[in-house]
């Protein structure tokens, strides 16, 4: 197993999280970082990313051989910066962003494990789409009223259709705390996700925020 990095393992904590391909646009979006070189080409030559550099933005998937490298124990020591050396603003950020990850992906395991023993309390899972999209978008959301991708909530509600979920999204919009807008920057916008958003009004939306008045 080739020897990582800090950095090395603070990317693939997000990748993993995320569970799908991400472009560097929705890297930035979700968790304010981009994996760029000579990063993702050390990650590619390992065997634990799989990058899409045939056209901007580059996307990313964590690989097999990467969700494992993300199970080996860490020390302390591993992560030291040596003496006199400090943190950039960027790795500081990139740290925090893995930190938000694995709070995602401790969620997750969390909602997955079956309540046991005498003082287990039945937790109530959201049965109709509302509430759904409401639970998935809390799961991505770093808190109220932050802006999530359409395609990135989609990939929690894969046994969603699509023309179920864009009426159930278009039905939100009736609610005080809902917005559905378009990236204003359209010239970003990839391919997945334009076929990840909901038409409404005439034009596409592409993120969704829950919890603004």
């Amino acid at each position: 197993m080739a020897e990582l990095t800090p950095a090395d393992y603070a990317y693939l904590i997000i990748l993993k999280a995320a569970d799908r391909e991400l472009s560097n646009t929705e890297l930035h979006q979700l968790y304010g970082v981009r994996l760029v070189s000579p990063d993702y080409e050390r990650l590619n030559a390992a065997g634990y990313v799989s990058s899409d550099t045939k056209r901007r933005p580059y996307r990313h998937t964590v690989t097999g051989a990467g969700r494992k490298a993300v199970l080996v124990a860490l020390t302390v020591e591993q992560g030291r910066p040596a003496e006199g050396e400090k943190r950039s603003a960027g790795e500081r950020q990139l740290f925090w962003a893995a930190l938000v990850a694995s709070q995602q992906l401790l969620g997750r395991a969390a909602r997955a494990e079956p309540a046991t023993g005498p003082r287990a309390e039945a937790v109530a899972e959201p049965v109709d789409l509302d509430g759904r999209i409401r639970a998935a978008y809390s799961e991505l959301a770093e808190g109220p009223g932050q802006w999530v991708a359409l395609g990135t909530l989609r990939s929690l509600l894969k046994d969603v259709s699509k023309a179920d979920l864009d009426r159930a999204l278009a039905g939100l919009l009736e609610a005080q705390d809902v917005r559905l807008e378009p990236d204003a920057l359209e010239h970003r916008i990839s391919e997945q996700e334009r076929r990840a958003a909901v038409r409404i009004g005439g034009e596409d939306r592409h993120k969704l925020a829950i919890g603004r008045r």
